[in-house]
């Protein structure tokens, strides 16, 4: 991807709970302490003569990272589901995949638009609208060849409702350079366990603006 414009910082979501956070879904700085502390428990423990008591401690360091990697790698958190949910809408919007969007949005989901964007992008009602225009334009006119996500976020609102936030770079056929977008996304966990977006809202644009 060729970088065109880079969209400006906006208001991100509440950050996850610190322990929650470290814990589950980004393990890297806990297992990073503890392999460092378990280096630090044997160089201390062996200078004065204690060797086997620093393989203890050190053992017991290393027990507790792997036991970190473990829970990370087995437990998904709801934000996590999120996320991935998100990225399963942007591909199937992406590809103009309706069997996937007539799954994953609700009946009466909509995309809002406000400020700057809603000039030249209306708001639409309903899903059965939303996959019209998707079809209309993105197997028309803009007809994407390469997406990714450059950044992304999600808060759990209450039970069974939360929100995400991503930034998506888009190639689009005939366009030589990367187009960026910010997405504030809602979703409701329908009586099947799966989230579902209810309310999509494009909050910049390249070329339209900022909501």
């Amino acid at each position: 991807m060729n970088d065109l414009l880079q969209p400006p910082p906006i208001d991100g979501l509440p950050p996850a709970p610190l322990l929650e956070r470290f814990l589950f879904e980004q393990p890297l700085l806990p297992l990073a302490v503890l392999g460092l502390l378990a280096v630090i428990a044997g160089i201390a423990f062996a200078s004065r003569n204690q060797r086997r008591r620093g393989v203890l401690v050190a053992g017991v360091l290393v027990a507790l990272a792997g036991g970190v990697y473990l829970m990370s790698t087995l437990v998904t958190t709801e934000r996590e589901e999120l996320l991935a949910r998100t990225e399963v809408l942007i591909g199937a919007t992406a590809r103009v995949d309706s069997t996937v969007l007539r799954d994953i949005l609700t009946e009466n989901a909509s995309l809002r638009t406000t400020g700057d964007i809603e000039r030249v992008l209306a708001s639409i009602e309903g899903r059965a609208e939303i996959l019209s225009r998707a079809h209309q334009n993105l197997q028309g006119r803009y007809q994407v060849t390469q997406w990714a996500i450059v950044d992304r976020q999600a808060t759990i609102d209450g039970p069974n409702v939360g929100r995400t936030l991503v930034r998506v770079g888009v190639d689009v056929e005939g366009f030589s350079r990367t187009h960026y977008s910010w997405w504030r996304l809602h979703w409701e966990r329908g009586p099947d366990g799966q989230w579902r977006c209810f309310e999509i809202e494009p909050r910049w644009i390249f070329g339209a603006g900022s909501a």
